[in-house]
C-alpha cells in the first residue's frame, strides 16, 4: 500500500504470489520443451507453438513481476482497478466479499454492485466478466498479501460509509 500525491492509496499485487507463478511458468516451459522434443520431433510446428507460448507466458510474468502491477487504486471519488476505467462510489450501490471457489480452493474477491454499467466504458475483460462471479468490477484479493486484503477492505468500507466487508 502507497500513499500517492493525488491524495490516494495505491495496492499492489503480492510479489510473493506472482514469484511462485514464474516458477510454475518455468516448470510448464520445461516440461514443454522436453515433451515436444521427446514425442513430436518430426512436428517442428508443434514444438515453436508450444514453446512460443510457455515463453510469453513466462515473459509475462517477469514483466508484471519486476513492474509490480497495482490492484487498485483508491481516492474520495472513486476506485481505478487494474487500470481500468475509475468507478466512481456515487455510482456503487454495495460492496461484498464473495468467495469463489475452484479447482485449487476456494478464493475471495470484493465485488462491487454498480447503479449503470452501460455509462462505463468497459475494457475486453471486464465486458467478458460483467455476468459471472467476477463481475466488470472485482478486486482479488487472493492475488494480496494479508495485510493489503485488510486495509482494502477497510479503505472501502469507509469510502463507502457501510458496514465492514
Amino acid at each position: 500500500m502507497i500513499r500517492t500525491e493525488r491524495n490516494s492509496i495505491r495496492f499492489y499485487y503480492s510479489r510473493k504470489k506472482m514469484f511462485l507463478y514464474l516458477l510454475f511458468n518455468l516448470w510448464l516451459l520445461l516440461m514443454a520443451t522436453l515433451f515436444t522434443i521427446s514425442i513430436f520431433p518430426e512436428y517442428p510446428m508443434v514444438y515453436r507453438f508450444s514453446l512460443f507460448f510457455c515463453l510469453a507466458a513466462v515473459i509475462a510474468t517477469v514483466t508484471v513481476l519486476l513492474l509490480n502491477q497495482p490492484v487498485a487504486e483508491i481516492d474520495a471519488a472513486g476506485i481505478r482497478i487494474d487500470r481500468c476505467a475509475k468507478l466512481f462510489w456515487k455510482d456503487v450501490v454495495f460492496a461484498d466479499i464473495h468467495k469463489i471457489k475452484s479447482l485449487c480452493g476456494t478464493k475471495k474477491i470484493i465485488t462491487f454492485k454498480i447503479k449503470n454499467l452501460s455509462k462505463y466504458k468497459l475494457n475486453f475483460m471486464q465486458k467478458l466478466n460483467k455476468n459471472s462471479q467476477f463481475t466488470a468490477f472485482s478486486i482479488p484479493l487472493y492475488a494480496m498479501d494479508q495485510e493489503e486484503r485488510k486495509a482494502i477492505a477497510m479503505a472501502i468500507y469507509q469510502c463507502l460509509n457501510a458496514k465492514p466487508l
